[in-house]
């Protein structure tokens, strides 16, 4: 379980990280993809980093995705390494994604867009729009998510198992 954590927070940082210097990096119509209409009309106009931050902000998403994925795989591995069966790498890769969504919602959405308004800083002709203050913009999006956590962590417990059976063969 302290591994799962350790690996959890870690994810959490590193996505903490990310949310914090990918606007130096980020397109502008890429980065307001995630937020309201009225801040991504405001934002239209706002021009796009230099082609070389382009690419290191190409490179810092594509780092994180390999993170991510990478974390599932060491867990999973950890997990056959340890005789886990299907129920507790089902209820490993759950925590994760919940751990992690918790983390994204509250302390990312909550609290760095909203509350503080973070990205206002580097979309200053967004800060009279109306979304800054609705603390329910993305709730449809992250409902979603955690309906099909449930599944999306059987699914990587099955694939760790199946794969675990190949390898062992």
């Amino acid at each position: 379980m302290l591994l799962t954590l350790l690996v959890t927070g870690l994810l959490c940082l590193c996505s903490l990280g990310f949310v914090l210097i990918i606007p130096y990096f980020a397109r502008t119509k890429l980065l307001m993809k995630f937020l309201p209409q009225d801040i991504r009309d405001a934002a239209r106009d706002h021009r796009d980093p230099p082609p070389a931050r382009l690419a290191v902000g190409y490179f810092m998403f594509l780092a994180m995705a390999v993170m991510f994925v990478g974390s599932y795989v060491f867990l999973g591995a950890d997990g056959l390494r340890n005789g886990y069966g299907f129920w507790k790498l089902f209820g490993r890769y759950l925590f994760v994604l919940y751990g992690y969504k918790l983390f994204d919602i509250l302390v990312q959405d909550q609290y760095i867009v909203i509350t503080k308004q973070y990205f206002v800083k580097f979309y200053p002709e967004t800060k009279d729009c109306r979304s800054w203050q609705d603390r329910s913009f993305n709730t449809k999006n992250q409902m979603i998510r955690l309906i099909i956590f449930p599944f999306t962590a059987a699914l990587l417990a099955g694939i760790t198992l199946l794969a675990g059976a190949g390898l062992s063969h």
